[in-house]
């Protein structure tokens, strides 16, 4: 056994896990089914042995020693893998079963952080579900896992070739070779920290019995070829664009031109760690100034840029973030909070049907929250950047309303808009964006209420 200090992706999400009650230690549990029909029982459990063995992710648990978190790497593991037989299929075991694995929670301190169940009907596997720990995976991760894992299958050999260690990687975060972007991280935060603000939305009420979220979501297939052709026409990225129309719609909700978005940071730019399977993600402040007099098509440049420059400061330790907080303080005395969150997820292409496309009516529903906790400001955009895109807003009713979602979606659908039709417009003239009669192609006249408003 070998103990390490924890990545920066790790301490990250220790340091988040840490404030969570039991009962939501789950949310960081990431999930995957993978459709495993053709082979046999031996041969899946073969392949994650093999991918076990090959990254030490897979075979780490977590302690507290000299009261720092530490990686506990193993040189061995047995697979928890359950394996369940029906006699008949059932179109809906997967979903409830991958269901059911997300919804325990795993132990903080001496567990690997990972379980699975193979199903297979009448002696013959159909699928693998699989749950892992944010302090295992993260979404680029599990994914790569899948596309290993099928190598595997196909060949043997190929998970024997040496991978990236989390262990190395958080050596090397702390050695002097690391000490020029530990030091552009500092700077980065000590300029947000001085310049505040440093939240966006008021503190929730206080004595409330419990919290909640509401959560609505918007699909349009015109908003997603609209989102690409503003990307083009200004040389910005698509989740720029949709996370710079974000932060229009929270600048009219606090009346404020200086708003904080957190951004997910993958933090696989360096070649050297990019395949590594574990948790290097990290939610990176990025301030946008929403200025009434700057052009659209300013704004999303000078926004695009700023969110690069965030990026670039994504992988940091959050233990010296939070010095620098208490050590700095903010202009307004609040204290610094991610209360803000933006995900940008892309997904593979899904075809879009032809009528779908000349009908071109967008869609909102308002949809069960996953969880009635967390950022009281959930943005997340998924999409595949051609033909669909989703726009979700999961939000503390207390902070934020039910008509102040749907305010806040058709804003950012506006905002999307005139950056096509209309660039040189100000930001100053999108004070009617939330209440503008939009096409039914990128908004519905009349979405649902909420349920139980």
């Amino acid at each position: 056994m070998i103990d390490a200090p924890l990545t920066y992706g790790q301490l990250s999400t220790w340091r988040s896990m840490e404030t969570f009650a039991t009962d939501r230690l789950m949310e960081v549990n990431v999930p995957a089914t993978w459709d495993v029909r053709g082979l046999t029982a031996d041969t899946v459990l073969g392949a994650l042995g093999a991918l076990a063995r090959r990254h030490e992710s897979l075979r780490t648990t977590y302690h507290v020693v000299d009261d720092q978190p530490v990686q506990r790497i193993h040189d061995q593991l047995p697979l928890r893998i359950e394996q369940v037989d029906h006699a008949v299929r059932d179109p809906a075991d997967p979903a409830a079963t991958l269901r059911a694995l997300h919804q325990l929670p795993f132990p903080v301190l001496d567990d690997p952080g990972w379980h699975g169940r193979l199903v297979s009907v009448a002696g013959q596997p159909q699928f693998l579900a699989l749950s892992l720990s944010h302090m295992v995976v993260d979404l680029w991760a599990i994914q790569e896992l899948e596309q290993q894992f099928r190598a595997v299958v196909a060949d043997p050999g190929a998970g024997s070739a040496p991978a990236p260690r989390s262990r190395e990687l958080a050596l090397a975060q702390r050695s002097d070779s690391w000490q020029s972007r530990r030091r552009r991280a500092e700077t980065y935060w000590r300029r947000l920290l001085t310049d505040g603000p440093v939240r966006n939305l008021p503190a929730p009420p206080t004595g409330r019995a419990a919290e909640r979220r509401i959560q609505a979501t918007l699909r349009s297939h015109h908003l997603a070829v609209l989102v690409a052709q503003a990307a083009k026409a200004h040389s910005v990225s698509q989740q720029s664009v949709v996370m710079a129309a974000t932060a229009v719609a929270l600048a009219q909700f606090v009346d404020r031109d200086r708003i904080m978005m957190s951004l997910m940071s993958a933090n696989r730019f360096d070649p050297e760690w990019q395949p590594l399977i574990g948790t290097l993600n990290q939610l990176v402040p990025l301030v946008c100034r929403v200025d009434p007099d700057s052009t659209l098509a300013q704004y999303l440049k000078r926004t695009h840029f700023n969110a690069m420059l965030a990026y670039r400061s994504g992988s940091y330790d959050v233990d010296r973030a939070e010095e620098l907080a208490k050590e700095i303080g903010s202009p307004d005395g609040t204290r610094f909070t991610h209360d803000c969150w933006f995900n940008y997820i892309s997904e593979p292409p899904r075809e879009v049907p032809d009528d779908a496309r000349s009908a071109g009516t967008a869609e909102l529903s308002w949809d069960v929250p996953p969880r009635n906790a967390g950022h009281p400001f959930y943005a997340r955009v998924h999409g595949d950047g051609q033909q669909w895109i989703g726009v979700t807003l999961r939000v503390d009713p207390d902070v934020l309303g039910a008509d102040a979602v749907v305010r806040a979606l058709r804003v950012i659908a506006e905002t999307v808009r005139r950056s096509v039709t209309d660039p040189q417009a100000r930001l100053g003239s999108l004070d009617d964006a939330g209440t503008v009669v939009q096409e039914p192609a990128l908004f519905p006249g009349q979405g649902p209420a909420p349920a139980g408003r």
